[in-house]
């Protein structure tokens, strides 16, 4: 009699071999998956450089990373606070959103709240474990909330890395970077060149803190695109993250430091416009070399 269908062993041994064959599919399927986030935030970085470019191009100088007194230039009167993303705004065909921000009033204040809660996609990396976050605190006066970012202005480097001797010996501000607070440099000053120093850096998933890879809770501040804390400086970390001032310069902790969810690394924009993928095991006295802006070391490859 002719046997149909199939024994429950060769069903068993189907079953098995498609599932192997998963199995190998699956880390290629997570790989490709990564490598179009990869690509998507490299864009969101590119894109901040045409517009802080197109900014300098239009005012003479860059915006600072973060606003407390007052520029007649850029209209801006005393005694309110402003983050460096909006400034980015109408260079980013975001001209709608920059033209509801009251440069006149504090991005705390009732009047910004439409703007500074709007989730501005350039602002969110895709491989970020939660997309659209809000921080929320009370400062100045003012209760409010914020949509978060995943990229923060990294604009000088802590002295306290010098002493231990995991960084150059830097001296008379030589540990400044770019777009410092209530600074507007223009490209001239930028004397290590632009394409030695980077600008923007990723410090993705706060405000919720994450140490080396691992959720913690809690909050770190800064994670509004439009807040005025929205950058900060080399500390360097332990492997942990845990403790300051250590060698780790990447992927240790995103309390104001280089964090990203790729693997391996992150996203730093380069003052040429370009974008370079930072290893997260580079050496944590490159990455304050190509954080300085005027301290005349020699970068090399990295």
């Amino acid at each position: 009699m002719r046997r149909l269908g199939f024994t429950l062993v060769e069903l068993l041994v189907v079953i098995a071999i498609i599932g192997v064959l998963v199995a190998l599919l699956l880390p290629a399927v997570q790989s490709a998956r990564e490598s179009a986030r990869r690509m998507q935030c490299s864009n969101n970085v590119k894109q901040m450089g045409i517009g802080l470019h197109t900014f300098h191009d239009v005012h003479g100088f860059l915006p600072a990373g973060g606003v407390t007194i007052a520029n007649a230039k850029l209209q801006i009167p005393s005694g309110v606070l402003h983050g460096w993303g909006v400034f980015l705004l109408p260079y980013v065909e975001q001209k709608a959103l920059y033209d509801q921000y009251r440069l006149d009033k504090d991005w705390r204040g009732p009047e910004n709240k439409a703007v500074r809660e709007t989730y501005v996609r350039m602002f969110l990396c895709p491989s970020s474990t939660e997309q659209k976050r809000q921080d929320t605190a009370t400062s100045g006066g003012f209760t409010w909330n914020a949509a978060a970012g995943d990229y923060f202005v990294n604009n000088a480097v802590s002295t306290v890395l010098s002493t231990a001797n995991l960084i150059d010996m830097y001296s008379g501000g030589q540990e400044q970077g770019v777009m410092n607070v209530d600074q507007y440099h223009r490209f001239s000053q930028i004397t290590d060149g632009l394409s030695n120093t980077a600008w923007i850096h990723e410090d993705a998933g706060r405000p919720t803190q994450f140490r080396a890879g691992k959720r913690i809770g809690g909050r770190f501040s800064g994670a509004g695109w439009a807040d005025r804390d929205n950058e900060g400086i080399l500390h360097g970390m332990n492997a942990a993250g845990t403790t300051s001032g250590g060698p780790c310069a990447v992927n240790c902790s995103n309390d104001n430091e280089t964090y990203a969810f790729h693997p391996s690394g992150a996203m730093i924009l380069m003052g040429d416009g370009s974008v370079r993928f930072l290893a997260q095991n580079v050496n944590i006295r490159i990455v304050a070399r190509i954080i300085t802006r005027g301290a005349g070391e020699t970068v090399g490859e990295w």
